[in-house]
C-alpha cells in the first residue's frame, strides 16, 4: 500500500504544481515541463506546510536527488526515491 501524495496548503504560482515521488521521475526532470524543484521540509496531517526551492541539484547514480536549500541557512539535502518533491509547472 502506497502513501498518497501530500497536498499543499498554500501555493503562490500561476499553475498548480505536481507532487511526485522521485522514483516516478526516473532520474530526469524535463526542463521544458517543469520550472523549479522544491524540497518538502515539513508536513502535518499529510499537508505540506514548509518547502524550499532546490538549487544546484543533481541526481546520483542510484537515483537520489541532491541539492542545496536556504532554510534560511544554506544546507545540502538528499531526497530518496520514495520521497516526494514539488515540481513547478511551466
Amino acid at each position: 500500500m502506497t502513501t498518497p501524495p501530500p497536498t499543499l496548503r498554500v501555493w503562490h504560482g500561476l499553475k498548480p504544481p505536481e507532487i511526485r515521488t522521485l522514483r516516478s521521475l526516473g532520474s530526469a526532470i524535463p526542463p521544458l515541463t517543469y520550472s523549479d524543484v522544491y524540497w518538502i521540509a515539513k508536513t502535518a496531517l499529510n499537508a505540506v506546510v514548509e518547502y524550499y526551492p532546490l538549487t544546484d541539484w543533481y541526481f546520483t547514480e542510484d537515483g537520489r536527488l541532491i541539492g542545496d536549500v536556504f532554510t534560511p541557512q544554506k544546507q545540502t539535502v538528499e531526497i530518496k526515491l520514495d520521497e516526494y518533491v514539488i515540481l513547478g509547472v511551466r
